[in-house]
């Protein structure tokens, strides 16, 4: 299983527990995995889908896709959870996107808002002759690159396919890494030439499919959703910028000894009280957030041979390595020696 980089534990980088959520149940049925069973290899807890809002950190994602990859075997993963994508897997976006006029305004609708499902990659639409390219820009690079653009590209083409009149059939999907040895389900549900290798990832469209009318289109409920989904917005980057600006500030302290709420709220340029109150308001507490980090960073050193138990304990802000220890087992219920020859 391709190790993930630690550096993405302090990143702003995320996805809707809703999406995952929304995603996870057909999925494991697919595959014939136990939620519970994937859930505790992956080190997340059942609670963490509670609330659809909350925006789940992508290294904690990505290991959860890269487990359930580890236990199917199948490398083509991210194509199988775009499949599944529904539009309650948005939640807001999706609704906001249901109701609009014609494919046209949907896209300009995705682009908008795109960020409401997480902050992660970015969509662009290019307009040539004739034709519309909509890509998808991956922030990563790599093995676990390959999952998250095959997801967003076939979520896009499940999405949008079953409300057009006509099924939607692109002129070609595009994907920039290589082939698997077996593309035969990708050609038989894009029904479309599938490119990879290709110079970016997407799809390009007849641009006379833009003015495709959506059977599920409502001008009044489109109304209603896109100020929702404004003001969500709003709320959401500056929730969203709160969260991740603590995790990457606990991030860059650790190996300098536990942060605390004080010195996170000074890095911040905030009084601690000031910090504590917003982020009680986000139903957010300090030392929940520490631990969660340090759990996430914990088991992505561990698979790094090199290091001792001291040494990530020095990266996690311990003070010894026994301290490191009782956390672990408190966490994983097994040493970090028992954790490792897993």
């Amino acid at each position: 299983m391709p190790v993930l980089d630690p550096a993405l534990a302090g990143s702003d980088q995320s996805l809707s527990a809703a999406y995952v959520d929304a995603v996870l149940p057909d999925l494991l049925c697919h595959y014939g995995l136990s939620r519970e069973d994937i859930l505790a290899r992956a080190g997340i807890e059942e609670e963490r889908f509670s609330r659809p809002e909350q925006l789940l950190p992508l290294v904690d994602v990505l290991r959860l896709f890269l487990v359930i990859m580890q236990a199917s075997g199948d490398t083509g993963l991210g194509f199988e959870i775009g499949r599944r994508v529904r539009p309650r897997s948005y939640q807001v976006l999706g609704y906001v996107i249901l109701a609009s006029r014609d494919l046209g305004q949907a896209i300009d609708r995705l682009i908008r808002f795109e960020s409401l499902s997480g902050k992660l990659g970015e969509t662009r639409i290019d307009h040539g002759d004739g034709v519309v390219r909509l890509q998808w820009l991956c922030p990563l690079s790599g093995e676990p690159a390959r999952y998250l653009v095959e997801a967003a590209i076939t979520g896009w083409v499940a999405f949008i396919r079953p409300l057009l009149p006509e099924r939607l059939a692109p002129q070609a999907v595009c994907f920039r890494h290589a082939p698997p040895a077996d593309i035969t389900r990708y050609q038989q549900y894009f029904d479309a030439p599938v490119q990879f290798d290709a110079d970016f990832d997407g799809v390009v469209l007849d641009a006379e499919l833009l003015n495709a009318p959506l059977n599920t289109a409502d001008p009044g409920l489109a109304g209603m959703m896109e100020r929702e989904a404004r003001e969500l917005l709003a709320e959401f980057d500056v929730n969203t910028n709160l969260a991740s600006a603590v995790r990457a500030a606990i991030y860059r302290q650790l190996a300098g000894g536990e942060p605390s709420l004080e010195s996170v709220a000074q890095a911040l340029g905030l009084t601690a009280r000031v910090l504590s109150k917003r982020l009680t308001a986000q139903s957010l507490r300090f030392p929940e957030m520490l631990d969660s980090l340090r759990k996430t960073l914990a088991e992505l050193y561990l698979q790094d041979e090199s290091l001792s138990l001291t040494e990530i304990a020095l990266l996690l802000g311990f003070a010894e390595s026994s301290s490191f220890s009782r956390a672990f087992r408190r966490w994983r219920g097994v040493s970090p020696n028992q954790y490792r020859r897993c």
